[in-house]
């Protein structure tokens, strides 16, 4: 049966997630999933994560692709590019059946999403291109602080002092890094003070789409342990992570595409 490729060209990470169904109304089955590094070659990345999630299967296997992401208009062979915002709710509505408030904090930018029924985007938030307001910022403070990326969510829930990082520049974000070390700071603290800020910025965004109830968090940023338990202490909000979080951008592209495919069929 054909396959629908769903491929988020992420500043960070190119993820790939291939979704196929035998005919209308029949279960949907996630076949394979590949997920590689970005680079300056968006088709090239793409290319190496779909090897992966095929996974031996011939690539003629695959009759549709659907582009999301920040270098989605870049991908020379995609046949259709659909934006994030769309994708993340798209994904989220179809792992939870619920609609509701997303948070999707990518290498780049945070987006607050209010979702409403059947996967549709109701309104929405993004913040400004600086660092200090995603998740390459915590990747720059780990580099510095000289953390494996995988430990600082687990590092993160061990501060006794969390120590807040108030600037919205990422520059300025760095020095009081530089400060807070230089006075004797743990390393927990300051990823934890880190977390928190993160958490105060997505919850003004997500304030302004109209969060209620429990709110979806998704992206690579959601494995992150001690980001989670930030975002429910300030925000007062129980957080559901799904499964496989980091794909849930490119399950929505596929989703996308695979409604095309029945179309053009």
């Amino acid at each position: 049966m054909p396959l629908a490729a769903g491929i988020d060209c992420g500043t960070g990470f190119t993820k790939v997630l291939l979704l196929s169904q035998a005919a209308p109304g029949e279960e949907l089955r996630i076949v394979g999933r590949g997920q590689t590094r970005s680079g300056i070659n968006v088709d090239q990345a793409a290319n190496s994560a779909i090897d992966e999630a095929l996974g031996g299967r011939p690539r003629a296997e695959i009759a549709y692709f659907a582009a999301t992401g920040f270098g989605r208009y870049n991908l020379s062979f995609r046949d259709i590019a659909i934006t994030e915002i769309t994708s993340a709710a798209r994904g989220t509505f179809f792992l939870l059946k619920r609609p509701g408030a997303v948070l999707d904090v990518g290498s780049q930018t945070t987006r607050a999403i209010a979702v409403a029924a059947g996967g549709k985007v109701q309104t929405f938030k993004s913040s400004d291109k600086c660092a200090a307001g995603s998740g390459m910022f915590i990747a720059r403070a780990a580099r510095y602080l000289e953390v494996p990326l995988d430990q600082v969510g687990g590092l993160s829930l061990n501060a006794a002092h969390p120590q807040p990082i108030s600037s919205i520049c990422a520059v300025l974000a760095e020095s009081e890094i530089i400060n807070h070390v230089s006075s004797g700071v743990s390393v927990e603290d300051i990823l934890r003070g880190i977390h928190d800020s993160l958490a105060d910025r997505a919850g003004a965004m997500l304030k302004r789409v109209g969060m209620i109830g429990e709110l979806a968090f998704i992206g690579g940023v959601a494995h992150q342990q001690g980001m989670v338990k930030a975002l429910e202490q300030r925000l007062k909000v129980t957080v559901v992570v799904p499964d496989e979080c980091e794909f849930v951008c490119a399950l929505g592209a596929a989703l996308l595409g695979l409604q095309r495919l029945a179309r053009r069929n």
